[in-house]
């Protein structure tokens, strides 16, 4: 639960909602959100398997709840997942206000916050709400901060530039630029045709 809520928060699902939480453990029971999204509804964290990169196990060989709208969704997706490349510059400003005079950054936990928050955060391009990034980590790999994001397909292309917006409502926030990239972002070499080498 680090990318969506499931959409089972809505006022037709109280039930189920009481139901689940008290088959979980207390530690697990509770949703935590943090980040600088923000929505009026909670379907605002709510995601939908197309725009997850899911569409390969949708099956539309019988009726279901919702069917229609995904097909429309899948016809002209509106959003898609995709990876953000954060500037390093940038998420090195957030560390450096933690030893500097005045309110620091929101602290960024590496290699990822472990604390089970669901983190959204506001990402925009030239000043729009493109997106919401989440699972933001550092890939001691890569040597990069990472994060998913469901995108806006006009603002999806691998490359384009645009902006993170860190920080909590209320708090001292800071654009952090990004690069999209695709997702997965590691090339899969798994099933890979060695005699091509």
């Amino acid at each position: 639960m680090t990318d969506y809520l499931p959409a089972i928060f809505d006022d037709d699902l109280a039930e189920y909602l009481a139901e689940f939480k008290a088959a979980m453990p207390s530690y697990a029971a509770t949703f935590n959100i943090a980040g600088s999204f923000e929505a009026d509804h909670v379907s605002g964290w709510y995601r939908s398997p197309i725009e997850l990169g899911w569409k390969n196990r949708i099956k539309f060989d019988h009726d279901f709840i919702g069917r229609k709208a995904l097909e429309e969704e899948l016809a002209h997706p509106r959003r898609v997942i995709r990876t953000l490349v954060w500037n390093a510059d940038d998420v090195i400003d957030v560390y450096a206000s933690l030893f500097r005079a005045g309110t620091p950054l929101r602290y960024m936990e590496i290699p990822r916050d472990q604390r089970g928050f669901m983190y959204a955060d506001k990402v925009t391009n030239r000043g729009k709400l493109v997106g919401v990034a989440t699972s933001r980590g550092h890939s001691y790999y890569f040597r990069q901060m990472l994060s998913l994001c469901v995108i806006d397909v006009d603002s999806s292309e691998p490359g384009t530039e645009v902006a993170v917006l860190w920080g909590e409502p209320g708090e001292q926030k800071k654009e952090i630029r990004a690069q999209v990239a695709p997702a997965p972002y590691k090339r899969d070499n798994r099933r890979i045709d060695v005699s091509s080498l």
